[in-house]
């Protein structure tokens, strides 16, 4: 057995970040968070833009406490959410900070972009379900809005690219971040001519394209010298989170399982060998992404643990700060919620004062609205977990396929009484874990990009080196696996 591999992950998710070391000794993975930093948007003229400058150097602070620690690294690759981007000018340099998907300048422009690209069209040839929030919609309102953007703007990047060029200088358009944008062709997987040139955007501003898992350079020397750090690779692996996520799951039977990337968003999905674009599944709101080795996911967006997160936060200014754990406590004072929301309505779209619009919500559908923050937390609780069951009931539909087992992975299975509701009301088995599912994949398709691990053996790492329970659908709470 060889010397102990160091690599790091950068694990990027819309509420908070995370630099992770991966230790691969040849037959397990141990992983160690060596930062843990917030990701906080910030309004400015009235627009929510991503504090991208911060972030990179929060994570050039995760390097610098990394090397210290524990020595010579041999790679970087960071994951982010979907759909974001910036822009590079024709100096190499960053143009402004990129928006966040929350900020609204789409809206004024949505019915333009739909009479050059009808939403049923945007599905047949990207296979990604149209939303404001899409990097075509976001891309159309910033050219519509600044005249000079094309005299300015040289190369666009995804988020995770954007943080890959300004650790290496060198600009690439991975797979799995870009199969995100509504901008990429489903069947081809390369950026789709049709879409840009309807919107009359050009297409020469995406740089090389790269599939996941590409060595692509080397930290600047620049950076090295800063933090006093050796040589490190970077590598593009499966740059969307989900994507890296699902690289970590160690399925049995990867064509009767679903999975659940659950966090701030709630990701349902099942992978399949290609883009599934029918009528059906564009009816049923269903989009079509990227896997780590250039097959498809089927999912859903569901806006999942945000609406916890919010109510947390309303709560907190009030000056009743309530813990994730202390919320689990109070919901298992009831048995039943009162009411069942929809949480993917508009209505829980954006910061608000959560607890007025769930009350809102339940009025307008003339249901028993919930009063006590118990009755509060278990109607989310409870409509996510029912929101789950109704998307794999059908995804079952549109495949013909049975779905036995539901894995779960990412920080919101730390929830157990999510899990357990999740195996209650959809009636199937739940396998939860890895927690850090996003590092873990991302770490294990480096490897695998620097020749250190065959990808089909990360199955094998995973499962020899991280903790797992599984839910049944019972009253049962937890049994172990």
């Amino acid at each position: 057995m060889g010397d102990t591999i160091k690599l790091l992950a950068m694990d990027l998710g819309a509420s908070s970040g995370r630099v992770m070391l991966g230790l691969y000794d040849g037959n397990t993975l141990r992983i160690e968070e060596i930062h843990r930093f917030a990701n906080t948007p910030v309004y400015v003229g009235g627009h929510l833009y991503w504090d991208v400058l911060k972030l990179f150097h929060e994570m050039k602070k995760g390097i610098q406490r990394a090397y210290r620690a524990h020595g010579k690294l041999r790679s970087l690759s960071v994951d982010t959410w979907g759909v974001d981007y910036g822009f590079i000018d024709k100096r190499g340099m960053l143009l402004y900070s990129p928006h966040h998907y929350r900020d609204r300048r789409m809206g004024s422009h949505r019915l333009g972009l739909e009479a050059l690209l009808p939403p049923r069209e945007q599905f047949s040839i990207t296979g990604i379900q149209p939303s404001l929030i899409n990097t075509v919609y976001q891309l159309f309102a910033d050219f519509q809005d600044n005249d000079s953007l094309l005299e300015v703007a040289d190369t666009i990047l995804m988020m995770p690219d954007l943080f890959h060029y300004l650790f290496s200088g060198i600009a690439a358009a991975e797979s799995t971040i870009w199969s995100t944008s509504g901008l990429m062709d489903a069947v081809s997987g390369e950026v789709s001519t049709e879409v840009f040139s309807r919107l009359n955007i050009p297409v020469g501003i995406v740089p090389q394209r790269v599939q996941a898992g590409t060595v692509i350079g080397s930290i600047l020397p620049v950076i090295q010298e800063e933090l006093s750090v050796g040589s490190m690779e970077v590598i593009a692996g499966a740059s969307h989170d989900t994507a890296s996520a699902v690289a970590s799951i160690p399925y049995s039977l990867k064509e009767d399982a679903a999975f659940i990337s659950c966090g701030t968003w709630s990701l349902v999905g099942m992978e399949t060998p290609k883009a599934v674009i029918t009528e059906k599944s564009y009816e049923y709101g269903f989009t079509n992404e990227q896997c780590y080795g250039q097959s498809n996911r089927l999912l859903k967006n569901i806006t999942g643990l945000w609406i916890l997160q919010e109510l947390q936060r309303n709560w907190a200014e009030a000056g009743k700060y309530v813990s994730q754990g202390q919320m689990v406590e109070l919901a298992e004072t009831i048995n039943h919620a009162p009411a069942i929301i929809d949480p993917n309505d508009e209505l829980f779209s954006i910061p608000g004062v959560m607890t007025q619009r769930i009350r809102e919500y339940c009025e307008r559908t003339g249901q028993q609205a919930p009063y006590t923050k118990a009755e509060i937390i278990r109607v989310i609780l409870e409509s996510l977990a029912e929101s789950y069951r109704h998307t794999i009931d059908e995804m079952e539909e549109i495949t013909g396929k049975k779905i036995n087992i539901i894995h779960m992975v990412g920080g919101g299975i730390q929830n157990e009484l999510l899990c357990q509701l999740t195996a209650n009301i959809t009636g199937r088995k739940v396998v939860a874990g890895p927690v850090e599912a996003g590092a873990i994949g991302n770490i294990i398709i480096q490897l695998a990009a620097l020749g250190e691990l065959e990808i089909s053996g990360g199955k094998q790492v995973v499962e020899r080196s991280f903790a797992f329970k599984t839910y049944q659908p019972s009253l049962v709470k937890v049994c172990e696996k």
